[in-house]
């Protein structure tokens, strides 16, 4: 560590797909003194590039492809052990799979029908059969045992009925009295009669039994086997041949080698331990255990303001209709501790939320497993009657996780307990539905076992989990449950990325300084998503906008000059109370009508649309800032609640909800209590586990009280943009020409980060006070002087005019690190050889041609085996074909010999491919990196050309090469690498004259002075956008051909676009250099390395995890050069 000790704070800004992190150094009196690494680093959350129809994260497709793979390797074990099954029992088995004929029906149907008196042709159409069985066995229940399997093979499947349904209709007479699966498709073994679907069809549909017979009917040319193939009929069919050939005694043994499968479970050695209990593993949160333990613990910590101020717990009763209603509750959305207090007669203002760990619980929870079982399972269904009838709670809950989450010690359990025969007796329908039920994922911190204790003693004694836990397990009152590690990856992509990009940061930082003071975190609403889930939440801000604006064009032909947000949301609301006062009830227009908050409070009214109503201008002004109840008699009190209840949107399920909790709020009898600063904690599941593993990190085994403790905040939401607006930083800063944030602008993350260094919590509490004043001066017009708000005690007042004054000193440095371009943005790099799909799911044939036929340099380049390309290279020349020659031969360096009337294979088309097991696949999109080449002229002129290395050909050139550094190894000069450079360059290498010096590859940051570009570089669409906007930092963004670069701005992002440039593409009228520039942004320009890389300026910057550039090795972290200086080194002409 650093003899360096520094008195600094972290700052972390998570951002939509980028972090912007901060260190700054401070004084004793608070004020900072210096920045030490100010840098934004952009991340692709775990998406998957290659996906484009849906958003899925690189790992959900490593996982698919990873099962496939596991898929495809069991099946042929398992054909290959069948074999030798069969060759045990005495049967001659051919080499090599069975042709794909009609031969293997027809066998099946001749030995489930008579027996064969030969031997020989008993082993001739036995192993056929039964490796065709193997071969497409059907779908089976996956978590069934064989004998399971048996036991459901004793009578016909449904889906067996609708295929001998539908081989009556085609067949007619000719279908055989209680037939097989195998008979059936013998029946259809030609060319006249479809047996399987040979185009999409939709599967539910056709293997659902009361809608497969309208569905398969509307299908066009019906398969014979549309509907879904099931292994019990197969096996069912086995039986029935080892019968009739009288070979019961084979019947097990071949059993087992058609139809053995493994179970999918969790891993019980992946799951992790219970603290209190290590023996047990801990249990999923979708069990039922935990969704009791979680509102016990919640609603024992509960309390009540009293008229004093004074706080009390829930009385017995009031506890008990609390658990009873968050246990029982089934509504479509999340309950409210509203929704609690009016079920135990409590007023909804003096109900206090819980505090668990510090952070107060903003919603309620409640038993979500049993509410999604419900909502998926009506009452009719026979699954939802056993749930009714069945009073065992372990027994559901055993159930609950063979859907949700099932280990091998629960699949045991629900095999035990009955519960596979149980499902599988419930109709298909009902079962699809429940496999689809979305439970909630991860786990709790404890055992079910443990859960369950703690459960019951917690509600026998109507205390929390702290108390529980010390009288049950005997633990003290220090005691906690071991937190992550910082370096424990969570499984969430998106998180991960974020953790990864924090740890590095922070360990970096605690290296080079020692320990920070201080780490403050916040993170936007779609910071922490996965890819998916971020999807939903851009598709519905972009549907709102679209929403917001076309009223906006509505208020706009209605005489509103310039509409705005609040008149937007002022809009709305008159729309839903029908054009009238929710007060008094005359007629209103959004023009004549003003926001109200029904129930005010201290620092700001809520602003949820509950607690706002559109009211005319004589109610707001007589009402005041008087909470409803207290300003309205009686009648006009039950006139309000009337009116309510007739709305329209009253009866509208979305609306209703709301509606209910603004009715409680009119009846609300004072004001609401001022915000806490715990509830500006942030929550949510990622935010959580960042904050657990930065405690166990600092704090792990520190007193509360320790002076020596990281103080550690994590929050959601706008606090960063409040903070630079009350602090005057906006003002003092001018990024991109622009005294506000700018988005356009990536390096605001890095920014926003050293703004969140400055922040406390009493800050942050006076900061969203502030913010909430003003939003209620704008949706009411009533002067509340949230411009001067300073807090709401003295104490408040003065932190917070300490903060404005260092907020001014930090403003001044981020404005003197703008002037110096000092603030970093980075890219990481992806160097690992996995990087992705290597190739395309397409898969095309191969094409062949005999040696001695004519070949065209074209097709030559095209070949197949690298040693016969580059001995035909050889051969062909400068020609430009090779002409048809019957003695054509060649004899390789491995030492095969080819001769004219040998096949030769090659790709179907000129871009790179290798050849699959299947046929061959094009892999244009696995370029790894690419190695950079120089070379002299013979007039001394420095030339430079590129070799971009496929990842798919990683494996075959480190078997060739003996190398595993990707980076180093030799390229084989007949691997599709090598083929791919220009032809120019690849004669210079191949000759000796081009020497390899460096490599780049994807998000490398290029760094070139603008005027040398303008004045050296190409006459490009770069060119003229540098001419216009002098941008110094680059990254790489793909290798569009052999000689061109795709690059694009390092410091700009399309996240938002400037005001003036959005209004232009939405109207239209971009002129061409702003064209260019939102194409550089949002696409890419292309430059040809001719021009690029010969640039006097031009640098490959890579940098540390402080954001600085990285000029020496250190270890085997790639390094910062300058590429025309170490061009000339490499040849030996410079240094």
């Amino acid at each position: 560590m650093s003899t360096d000790m520094k008195n600094y704070r972290i700052g972390v800004d998570v951002g939509d797909r980028s972090v912007g992190l901060a260190a700054i150094e401070f004084d004793d009196a608070g004020f900072p003194i210096q920045k030490l690494a100010l840098v934004t680093f952009r991340h692709d959350g775990g998406l998957d590039p290659t996906e484009n129809k849906s958003p899925k994260s690189r790992k959900e497709t490593r996982g698919v492809a990873r099962r496939t793979m596991r898929m495809n390797r069991r099946r042929k074990q398992r054909l290959r052990d069948l074999d030798k099954v069969l060759e045990n029992l005495g049967y001659t088995v051919p080499e090599g799979p069975e042709p794909e004929t009609y031969e293997a029906w027809t066998s099946r149907a001749l030995l489930a029908s008579i027996k064969l008196a030969s031997a020989d042709e008993l082993n001739e159409h036995l192993v056929r059969a039964v490796r065709h069985m193997a071969r497409h066995r059907g779908w089976a229940n996956p978590w069934w045992s064989l004998d399971q399997l048996e036991k459901a093979s004793q009578e016909p499947s449904e889906t067996f009925e609708i295929i001998l349904a539908r081989a009556r209709e085609l067949f007619g007479e000719k279908v055989p009295a209680n037939p097989t699966l195998g008979m059936l498709g013998a029946l259809a073994a030609n060319n006249e009669v479809l047996l399987r679907p040979r185009r999409s069809y939709n599967a539910k549909e056709a293997n659902n039994p009361k809608k497969a017979g309208k569905y398969l009917a509307d299908y066009g040319t019906q398969p014979l086997m549309a509907a879904k193939v099931r292994q019990e009929d197969q096996l069912a069919e086995l039986r029935r041949i080892c019968e009739v050939q009288g070979i019961e005694d084979q019947y097990e043994a071949l059993r087992e080698a058609v139809f053995t499968h493994v179970r999918p479970y969790v891993p019980k050695d992946r799951v992790g331990k219970d603290p209190l209990n290590p023996s047990e593993i801990r249990a999923s949160r979708a069990s039922l255990e935990f969704q009791e333990f979680r509102i016990l613990d919640s609603v024992a910590n509960l309390r009540v303001r009293t008229d004093s101020r004074a706080k009390r717990e829930l009385f017995e009763g009031e506890y008990d209709a609390a658990v009873d209603f968050l246990m029982s509750y089934t509504g479509k959305e999340q309950p409210s501790w509203a929704d609690v207090a009016e079920e135990i007669g409590v007023p909804g203002n003096r109900l206090i939320a819980p505090v668990l760990e510090d952070v107060q619980q903003k919603t309620a929870p409640f038993d979500r497993s049993s509410a999604a079982f419900e909502k998926a399972m009506n009452k009719k269904t026979e699954a939802r009657k056993w749930w009714e009838s069945n009073d065992d709670d372990q027994l559901r809950s055993l159930f609950i996780m063979f859907l949700a989450d099932a280990t091998d010690d629960t699949a045991e359990a629900a095999v035990e307990a009955g519960l596979y025969e149980l499902f599988e007796s419930w109709p298909e329908e009902e079962r699809e539905a429940l496999s689809n039920i979305a439970f909630e994922s991860g786990r709790a911190g404890y055992s079910a076992t443990t859960l369950s204790k703690l459960s019951e003693y917690m509600h026998e004694h109507r205390v929390g989990l702290h108390e529980a836990r010390k009288a049950v397990f005997g633990v003290d009152d220090t005691w906690r449950p071991p937190l992550a590690k910082l370096e424990e990856q969570t499984g969430q992509p998106t998180v991960d990325r974020v953790l990864t990009i924090l740890r590095r940061f922070v360990l970096d930082c605690e290296r080079q300084w020692g320990r920070p003071q201080a780490i403050t975190v916040e993170h936007a609403r779609t910071g922490l998503m996965g890819p998916a889930q971020r999807q939903d939440i851009l598709r519905e801000q972009k549907k709102n906008r679209e929403e917001n604006e076309r009223i906006r064009n509505e208020l706009r032909e209605s005489g509103v000059e310039n509409p705005k947000r609040v008149d937007v949301r002022r809009h709305l609301v008159i729309q839903e109370q029908e054009c009238q006062c929710l007060y008094c009830g005359t007629m209103i227009t959004t023009t004549t009508s003003e926001l109200d908050h029904i129930v005010p409070r201290a620092g700001g009214g809520s602003s949820r649309r509950e607690n706002l109503a559109a009211v005319c201008r004589y109610c707001n002004a007589m009402k005041s800032n008087t909470p409803f109840y207290r300003w309205a008699s009686p009648e006009k009190l039950k006139e309000t609640i009337d009116r309510v209840r007739q709305l329209k949107a009253f009866k509208d399920p979305k609306k209703a909800k709301m509606l209910k909790n603004q009715i409680r709020r009119l009846k609300q009898t004072e004001a609401d209590d001022p915000i806490d600063e715990r509830s500006l904690a942030s929550t949510s599941y990622a935010a959580v586990a960042v904050r657990e593993r930065l405690e166990q990190h600092f704090n792990e085994g520190l007193a509360l009280d320790d002076k020596s403790r990281v103080v550690l905040d994590v929050y959601a939401g706008a606090v960063t943009r409040e903070s630079r607006r009350a602090g005057g930083i906006d003002e003092r800063i001018l990024l991109r020409g622009e005294h506000d944030k700018n988005r356009f602008d990536v390096r605001h993350h890095a920014i926003d980060a050293a703004v969140m260094t400055l922040l406390n919590r009493s800050v942050a509490l006076t900061l969203e006070q502030r913010h909430q004043l003003k939003r209620e001066f704008n949706e009411t017009k009533r002067e509340n002087g949230w411009r001067d708000f300073t807090g709401l005690h003295p104490a408040s007042q003065e932190k917070f005019l300490e903060w404005r004054k260092a907020a001014t000193v930090l403003g001044n440095l981020l404005a003197e690190a703008i002037e110096d371009d000092s603030i970093a943005v980075v890219s990481p790099l992806r160097l690992r050889p996995q990087n992705g799909a290597v190739h395309k799911d397409t898969i095309a044939a191969v094409k062949k041609q005999t040696l001695g036929s004519a070949w065209s340099a074209d097709a030559v380049k095209r070949i197949v085996d690298p040693e016969i390309y580059l001995a035909m290279k050889d051969a062909l020349g400068k020609l430009k074909e090779l002409p048809e020659d019957s003695a054509r031969s060649l004899e390789l360096p491995d030492g095969r010999y080819l001769e004219a009337d040998d096949e030769v294979l090659f790709f179907p088309k000129n871009g790179a491919s290798i050849l699959t097991p299947r046929g061959v696949a094009e892999i244009g999109d696995s370029i790894h990196h690419a190695r950079l080449y120089s070379w002299l002229t013979k007039k001394d002129e420095l030339k430079f050309g590129m070799l971009r290395v496929y990842g798919a050909e990683f494996p075959w050139l480190m078997r060739e090469s003996g190398s595993r550094d990707v980076l180093r190894m030799p390229i084989h000069p007949g691997s599709q690498s090598f083929r791919g450079m220009q032809d120019g360059v690849r004669k210079a290498v191949e000759s000796g004259e081009a020497v390899e010096f460096a490599w780049i590859t994807q998000n490398d940051e290029l760094e070139f002075d603008p005027d040398d570009y303008i004045a050296h570089g190409g006459n490009d669409e770069l060119n003229r956008l540098l001419q216009v906007m002098p941008e110094r930092h680059w990254r790489v963004d793909g290798f569009y051909n052999a000689g061109t670069l795709r690059i694009r701005p390092a410091l700009l992002s399309a996240e938002q676009l400037p005001s003036e440039l959005q209004k232009k593409v939405t109207d239209k009228t971009l002129s061409d250099d702003e064209a260019v520039l939102l194409k550089a942004v949002e696409r890419g320009l292309f430059v040809a390395i001719s021009s690029f890389l010969p640039l006097e300026s031009l640098k490959v910057i890579r940098r540390n995890n402080l954001g600085f550039p990285r000029w020496r090795g250190n270890g085997n972290l790639p390094t910062s050069f300058e590429v025309r200086s170490s061009a000339l080194r490499a040849l030996g002409v410079e240094g």
